[in-house]
């Protein structure tokens, strides 16, 4: 009976000892000077947990009223559209120029102030070296002898050239078509700067600008040739002509006949070759003359 008695006090305090408290959180406001509770705030574990909602709840609602009806939504990327970035695009430029123009006027200002308050800062005057110095050259990549060879014979080349003084003297000069309706043929590759002319029967050849004949000479099988000196050191020379009309030492107009081209049966053998030059260098004439 006794140890009846023992196991039922056992399970007792067993069933005692198993019963648990819900955990509580407790935030009390304590005065330093008097070590007094002032305010104390109990709340369970559900409750910290629907506080901290309430409260991220909270404050997300505040940024989306922030984002919503304050110009603080503008910065977010991708919320404006295209024509409002385009403006505001806009408008950055237009302040940086203006920008620009008051620090202009700004120093326009200072100028003008120093001049008439005289205070202008001598500048002494700056020696240039007349000799040029080379260009710096590529430490990483040298220069190979085939192409120092090819630098020394081009330098060689065009040391005394003078094509590059013929568009200067060109300048002003209107060249008129030695022959209306001529078709020019393919150029040939040795002789590029000599145009040969497919031209109609008995069409006149006119000189292409004001000047004297210097010579004018008849080869079988060629037909006329004409070489007329023009002014700014232009010469032209027409070959295959069948007819001519100016002397040697005659002076021509712009645009007058000095011959006819040949009478062939086949007008596409009547042909006519002209050359220009300038200061004893032979021309390209397609770059001088509308054909």
């Amino acid at each position: 009976m006794k140890e009846k008695s023992d196991t039922t006090a056992k399970n007792t305090v067993k069933r005692a000892h198993s019963f648990k408290t819900n955990p509580r959180f407790r935030l009390s406001f304590i005065n330093e000077n008097t070590f007094n509770e002032v305010w104390t705030v109990k709340m369970s574990q559900r409750k910290v947990v629907l506080a901290l909602i309430l409260l991220l709840s909270a404050i997300g609602c505040m940024v989306a009223t922030l984002i919503i009806f304050t110009p603080i939504r503008t910065l977010l990327p991708g919320y404006l559209k295209e024509s409002q970035r385009q403006e505001n695009i806009f408008n950055s430029m237009r302040i940086d120029s203006l920008s620009t123009e008051v620090s202009i006027h700004n120093a326009y200002i200072s100028n003008l102030e120093r001049i008439l308050n005289d205070r202008i800062e001598e500048v002494s005057p700056t020696h240039y070296n007349d000799t040029i110095s080379p260009a710096p050259t590529d430490s990483l990549i040298g220069a190979t002898s085939a192409e120092k060879q090819f630098v020394r014979q081009f330098e060689e080349r065009e040391k005394f050239n003078l094509n590059v003084l013929s568009p200067i003297a060109a300048e002003g000069v209107t060249f008129f078509t030695p022959v209306n309706g001529a078709t020019i043929m393919s150029p040939d590759n040795d002789r590029p700067a000599e145009i040969t002319l497919i031209v109609p029967r008995n069409a006149p050849v006119s000189s292409i600008y004001n000047g004297s004949v210097v010579d004018c000479y008849y080869t079988v099988g060629q037909g006329y040739t004409y070489i007329i000196q023009h002014p700014n050191g232009f010469m032209s020379k027409y070959s295959g002509l069948g007819s001519a009309f100016a002397d040697k030492g005659q002076h021509v107009d712009t645009g007058s006949a000095i011959g006819l081209t040949g009478n062939s049966a086949n007008s596409t053998q009547n042909l006519v070759t002209f050359e220009l030059w300038n200061k004893g260098t032979r021309l390209n004439p397609r770059e001088y003359i509308p054909f």
